[in-house]
């Protein structure tokens, strides 16, 4: 049986030191394989990007995975295989202003 894959943006736009560094959580309950897609097109200082999922129970995020710190433009993917949980979400910090994108396919 062929397995269903889909993308979804967790977060694309320009960001900058101050205000909110956590994106909408997506909703995924029966996907245990994910690829992360990180897509910087403009950065100035650096920029650290965390994978996170929901705990249920605890109403609380826990750090899933992480990026390497990002300080010029380019791309780069991750992968999570099991213990993707019901909700993803990124964390970020960044100095200066960054405009991103990370997206994730689920299967």
């Amino acid at each position: 049986m062929a397995s269903h894959a889909y993308t979804r943006r967790l977060f694309s736009g320009t960001a900058g030191a101050a205000g909110n560094t956590q994106s909408t959580p997506i909703p995924c309950k029966a996907e245990k394989e994910a690829i992360f897609y990180v897509d910087i097109t403009a950065i100035s200082g650096w920029l650290d990007i965390e994978i996170q999922l929901w705990n249920p129970l605890t109403d609380k995020w826990h750090k899933l995975a992480t990026f390497d710190r990002k300080t010029t433009i380019g791309t780069d993917e991750g992968f999570v295989e099991y213990g993707i949980g019901e909700k993803l979400a990124i964390q970020y910090e960044l100095s200066g202003t960054a405009t991103f994108s990370v997206d994730v396919t689920l299967k």
